[in-house]
């Protein structure tokens, strides 16, 4: 079995539930620096370079339309932007 023999509707569907696990990833990370007290020690600039490059494979999955692109990259984005604020207000 090639790549090329898969529909590009199951690309798409892989996508997004790849896409899927990876960001339930990061949710628990976001849950994880949320529930401890201490400053957290990721580094805000760590954390907005991933929110740019999910940001960019949002947009090109919009140019190109395709789902298994831009549906699970701008859920990723979001989760950083969350993940972000959390470190500003704990330092």
């Amino acid at each position: 079995m090639s790549l090329e023999s898969l529909s590009d509707k199951t690309w798409d569907n892989l996508g997004v539930m790849f896409g899927f696990i990876a960001c339930s990833a990061i949710a628990r990370q976001v849950v994880h620096e949320w529930r401890i007290p201490e400053r957290s020690s990721v580094s805000l600039w760590f954390v907005v370079g991933f929110l740019l490059v999910y940001m960019f494979w949002f947009l090109y999955g919009l140019r190109f339309a395709r789902r298994g692109i831009w549906l699970p990259n701008v859920i990723a984005a979001g989760l950083q932007i969350v993940f972000a604020l959390i470190i500003v207000a704990k330092a």
